[in-house]
């Protein structure tokens, strides 16, 4: 599958929202409220058989997401569980790309991983179903992710993805899983070398029965011919600057900046 359009559309969000439908345990799939194991654990961002990869920069999202939860957590608002899970998810989306598995190999996984240890070890206070500690210790733990995520962004995120990474994914998805259908979400695709292209179009010419894959492009005129066609492509429109505004006010409850 291929989600093309302006940046800032929803493609990613449609990208995991897709991918938790597909996998859903219960009848009729997709239901938001659902509550099967694998539904909980892609609304949290853990799942195991989720993996993203490709450049984005996650650190205005973490932040704008860090100061609409502590807002809500003071004034203890009804919305808190939603702006809780959106801090959560708006890490998640970064760290998902340190997966292990992708930086195997790399000579910078030790880093990583140390680095990828603090955050899970600050994100565990806050996570569910926990009780949040007080505010004060919640803002500095929140203040310490920043932190964390911006060193981890700014010290090791790729501007492509490098090769190694396609071929341990392709690795990865052919090993069969018992807990349903795997998904792959390749962000900003068109930003791929011809190599890292060649190998990610060997595995979408034989793509594995169980493991779907979800390419995200702004620039779907760079995509390479060959992928184009082995993909079916849907179209994001542009939001006026009205329908911008009205799901940030949503999304972040009037946190949000011009």
């Amino acid at each position: 599958i291929l989600y093309s359009g302006p940046e800032a559309s929803g493609k990613l969000t449609a990208a995991l929202e897709t991918a938790r439908i597909l996998s859903c345990h219960v009848q009729p799939k997709g239901k938001w409220t659902c509550e099967c194991f694998s539904c909980l654990q892609h609304k949290s961002l853990i799942c195991s058989n989720l993996m993203i990869l490709g450049p984005r920069d996650c650190s205005l999202e973490i932040a704008a997401a860090k100061d609409t939860f502590l807002k809500a957590l003071k004034a203890n608002e009804s919305y808190l569980t939603a702006t809780r899970y959106l801090f959560l998810r708006s890490i998640r989306k970064l760290t998902l790309r340190f997966n292990g598995i992708l930086w195997q190999g790399n000579k910078d996984l030790n880093k990583i991983g140390s680095l990828i240890e603090e955050i899970n070890e600050n994100l565990e206070v806050l996570d569910f179903p926990r009780q949040l500690p007080a505010f004060e210790e919640v803002e500095k733990i929140c203040g310490e992710l920043e932190k964390q995520t911006l060193k981890l962004e700014d010290d090791f995120l790729y501007d492509a993805i490098p090769v190694d990474q396609i071929r341990n994914m392709e690795t990865w998805a052919h090993i069969k899983s018992e807990e349903g259908k795997k998904t792959v979400i390749i962000e900003n695709a068109d930003r791929m070398a011809v190599s890292v292209r060649n190998a990610l179009l060997k595995i979408l010419e034989e793509p594995p029965a169980d493991c779907v894959f979800i390419l995200l492009t702004s620039k779907r005129n760079a995509i390479m011919q060959t992928i184009l066609s082995r993909v079916r492509t849907y179209n994001f429109a542009m939001r006026t600057p009205e329908q911008q505004k009205d799901v940030i006010t949503r999304v972040f409850h009037n946190a949000y900046f011009n």
